[in-house]
């Protein structure tokens, strides 16, 4: 029903714009799909609101290492699991990662008390034998520093030289710091930066390949050993995973891991790449792809948008109860450096995609065995002191088979312009409105009735729907209803939708405007 409502006043709706920071226009044509459109375009990888500068895993460099020398490829010639791995084949070349403890409190290790064995994986194929030198080798160097580019705690890197007896290994063998002797870091200058260096010297000749750093435990030693920040090369430009055991360097982790989890060209919803995380039968344990971190501020909130497809699981009636759920996790930060700086975390959510009640997160999971590509969404506002946020992509503990991740977005709501409308909210007392104009909504954010108020310079036919962030119309307020010159005005009950961010589409004359709008229950 429409009814003539009294206008806030300028210091009303002032106060309203602050309160919620929003400051979202849109320009829609008038359908349900080209609202879609617009949604799109806010939350697609590439858009220019996207915080993430690889939302969409088309940028094909391995996150966090530098390569060096043109010989340095991230390759999946040889891989110790479905992935990628460094690769050298040309004189002086190398991979340099500059921090290997980023995000991680306390350095490698707190307190400096278990003696450690570090190492990596490694594969070579025709290389030089029998060098005497450096510059013969292929080395594996760590640099373990009181702070970042500061002084080496045990006053020199740890440098491990590569098999090279004969000119090829055959298959992945484990390259350990065991053959040095005790590592163990003093306890009154414990690190909490370490670089790792993959290099080929210069008279170096063949190939050589690297995957999965380890940290643990000399035998007998107790206390915690440290782990190192995205220990395996799989991971794409600015993402890192974790998964329980993973910078341990079991042996067996080829079989004994719970997920495999990379950049694949198999299934993509955009582009060419997609993430792909996929049991491996024993999932029991926490897996996460976690984007970088990136900047948020107080009381703006933010929407995090992502594309699923799925296939294979074996318990599709449970799909969404209890741990046979997708989701992921939203974490909070105090800082967007990590490591020296420390982890941060001022607060957190798990946003599973659940059966029934759920109100973080829309759609939610069908019980079906396999899905085509599905978008999803969620809003929040950060926590308090936060001026980061990271999202974790995540398997819960019982859910298994196949799924392709695309498209992640994380996207500032405030302030955030698709198109600009040129309107300005001004108020012109009793006289006719000279220009069209839609207003905020207030109050805004609301639970669960707002008012939405606009003004019509002539008699005009007027529709007003309402849509969710992934362009669904949820809300139907006037259907080529004929309204006269003036101010106008309707209120929407939004006592039957979940928390979240929702659009409101005016149509005048089949010509289309839109703002967006926060519910908060």
């Amino acid at each position: 029903m429409t009814t003539l409502l009294q206008k806030p006043t300028l210091l009303q709706k002032a106060g309203c714009l602050t309160g919620a920071l929003f400051g979202l226009f849109l320009i829609l044509m008038p359908s349900q799909v080209l609202a879609q459109s617009a949604v799109d375009r806010l939350v697609s990888a590439n858009s220019a609101a996207n915080l993430l500068s690889n939302g969409g895993f088309e940028t094909m460099k391995p996150a966090y290492w530098a390569p060096s020398g043109s010989s340095a490829e991230w390759t999946t010639e040889q891989t110790r699991t479905p992935g990628s791995s460094l690769k050298l084949s040309g004189a002086s070349s190398a991979w340099v990662m500059d921090e290997a403890v980023r995000a991680w409190v306390g350095g490698i290790p707190a307190g400096g008390t278990p003696e450690i064995i570090i190492g990596g994986w490694v594969y070579t194929d025709g290389v030089n034998t029998g060098p005497t030198d450096d510059a013969g080798k292929f080395q594996l160097v760590f640099e373990f520093l009181d702070v970042p580019g500061g002084t080496n705690v045990l006053g020199a890197p740890v440098v491990l030289d590569l098999p090279q007896a004969s000119a090829s290994t055959l298959d992945w063998v484990e390259l350990s710091s065991e053959t040095l002797g005790a590592i163990t870091l003093p306890s009154e200058k414990a690190a909490t930066s370490v670089k790792v260096t993959f290099r080929q010297g210069a008279n170096a000749t063949g190939t050589a390949y690297l995957e999965d750093l380890f940290i643990r435990n000399a035998p007998g030693a107790d206390g915690w050993a440290g782990d190192w920040f995205n220990a395996n090369m799989d991971a794409g430009d600015t993402w890192y995973y974790w998964m329980d055991g993973m910078a341990a360097g079991k042996p067996d982790w080829e079989t004994s891991r719970t997920h495999f989890m990379h950049v694949t060209d198999a299934e993509a919803h955009s582009g060419t790449q997609s993430l792909l995380i996929e049991s491996n039968g024993t999932n029991q344990l926490e897996t996460v792809a976690v984007t970088d971190r990136v900047a948020v501020t107080a009381g703006e909130p933010v929407l995090f948008s992502f594309w699923v497809k799925r296939e294979g699981n074996t318990n599709p009636t449970e799909i969404g109860t209890g741990q046979n759920n997708l989701g992921l996790t939203v974490l909070w930060y105090d800082n967007l450096d990590g490591g020296a700086a420390g982890w941060g975390e001022v607060g957190g959510t798990d946003v599973v995609m659940e059966q029934g009640t759920n109100e973080h997160l829309i759609p939610r999971l069908i019980q079906e065995a396999a899905d085509g590509w599905k978008q999803y969404a969620y809003v929040a506002y950060p926590a308090e002191n936060a001026v980061g946020v990271e999202a974790r992509l995540r398997y819960w503990h019982a859910f298994d088979g196949k799924t392709y991740w695309d498209d992640v977005a994380i996207v500032p709501l405030s302030g955030t312009t698709l198109i600009g409308t040129g309107i300005e909210d001004t108020f012109l007392g009793g006289e006719l409105p000279e220009n069209f104009a839609l207003f905020q909504n207030y109050p805004n954010p609301f639970n669960p009735t707002t008012s939405i108020t606009f003004d019509l310079t002539s008699e005009s036919q007027v529709s007003l729907a309402v849509y969710n962030v992934l362009g669904q119309r949820v809300a139907s307020l006037l259907t080529g209803t004929r309204l006269s010159a003036g101010s106008h005005g309707v209120t929407f009950d939004a006592s039957a939708l979940q928390s979240g961010v929702y659009l409101y589409v005016i149509e005048v004359n089949g010509a289309p405007t839109a703002r967006s709008m926060v519910l908060m229950k």
